[in-house]
């Protein structure tokens, strides 16, 4: 069973990889970390299109689900803690695993390294990339957040191979924003989510009515929260295309049991799920917009500025992952008209819904690939 340290007390995260693809010597290592029920088995449909993009996958499964290790009665009080520092620094801790792992990764599979084209105009290859789907965002934000609290080491070395962070199809709540009024969601809701729970929600596996949008509109745009009230399941009207059917009720239930963990929920997940909002606000802050920290002599550095930052959003996901996608659209808007933070690019990825890389694993490879082969068109 492959896994990679994180630490020096034996903890260790669980991971499947594509591997490198052949000849290539400037692939780009995209690290996969899943949300809250469904862990990264829900990637492997993406592997066979891996090489043909350049790309080397690594599916990640967070602490506490399959191959990874679960979280100490400490860890678990930490998570449970009222206290928000409490909780702030616990899920920090979970960005520095990622890191760590990371760096493993690159000193063991001697990847190649973020480098630049030569004779083109900054097109960028090689270099390693993490992506957060879902619930997966509340901690993976917290690697770039706390970036400067690194060991130095890593910081280091990471300088030289991270390339981009990708936020897919991330809940409100998990960004730091309230939930919209109104908005239903199954994990705000105690007769769906509860220890009885076995399996995924189908809502949130739903296509729901096509969001339509123009570039420059966000969750602020006229009409939009209205828009969002009165989208429906498109299932439900008669004659649908079967292909728009919820994606669980697609699988099979040895594929449903092959992605789920239901225990990890009720053991940890549901504990993160309902930490302070703020946490999460002040995590996307550091990472994204007030990113710059002391240089030492009184003035203002980046960590890692080679970093492009992606957010994908589905237009026919649940209303909270619209929502959620479409606030950090307004938020990057406002940051722009100020001059501050990293590269951030919002991407509308359409007729998609929250589990479009099972649905649609090959354009969902490719699209991954293309927002990074284009980055050097990023200011």
């Amino acid at each position: 069973m492959p896994v990679g340290p994180v630490d020096d007390k034996g903890t260790v995260l669980y991971f499947e990889d594509s591997g490198a693809p052949e000849g290539s010597l400037d692939y780009v290592t995209l690290v996969l970390v899943h949300g809250a029920m469904i862990h990264s088995a829900i990637f492997r449909k993406m592997i066979p299109y891996a090489a043909i993009n350049n790309l080397r996958l690594v599916l990640l499964n967070k602490r506490d689900y399959p191959g990874s290790t679960f979280y100490s009665q400490e860890e678990l009080e930490e998570l449970e803690s009222p206290d928000r520092v409490v909780q702030a620094a616990a899920i920090k801790a979970r960005g520095f695993e990622f890191a760590a792992f990371m760096r493993w990764f690159i000193e063991t599979e001697s990847i190649p390294p973020l480098s630049e084209v030569p004779g083109t105009d900054g097109v960028r290859a090689g270099g390693i990339a993490i992506l957060g789907w879902s619930a997966g965002n509340r901690q993976t934000v917290s690697l770039l957040a706390h970036a400067h609290e690194l060991q130095d080491e890593t910081k280091t070395l990471l300088n030289s191979y991270f390339r981009s962070f990708i936020v897919f199809d991330c809940a409100p709540t998990g960004l730091g924003f309230p939930p919209l009024p109104g908005l239903y969601s199954p994990l705000r809701d105690p007769k769906a989510a509860n220890k009885n729970t076995t399996e995924f929600p189908i809502s949130i596996a739903t296509y729901f009515t096509q969001v339509v949008t123009r570039p420059d509109e966000d969750a602020e745009s006229p009409g939009f929260v209205e828009m969002l009230h009165a989208r429906k399941p498109i299932h439900e009207a008669e004659g649908t295309d079967p292909r728009f059917m919820p994606t669980t009720l697609r699988m099979t239930p040895e594929e449903r049991a092959e992605v789920t963990d239901a225990e990890a929920v009720w053991r940890s997940q549901r504990l993160i799920l309902h930490m302070d909002v703020s946490v999460f606000r002040e995590n996307v802050l550091q990472a994204f917009f007030e990113c710059h920290v002391d240089d030492g002599t009184g003035g203002e550095k980046l960590i890692w500025p080679q970093v492009k930052v992606h957010s994908v959003w589905c237009d026919m996901s649940p209303g909270d992952d619209v929502y959620g996608g479409n606030k950090l659209k307004q938020m990057v808007r406002e940051y722009r008209g100020k001059g501050r933070g990293r590269s951030v690019e919002v991407h509308k990825l359409e007729q998609a819904n929250h589990f479009v890389h099972w649905d649609e694993p090959e354009r969902t490879t490719k699209f991954l690939a293309t927002i990074m082969q284009i980055e050097h068109l990023y200011k």
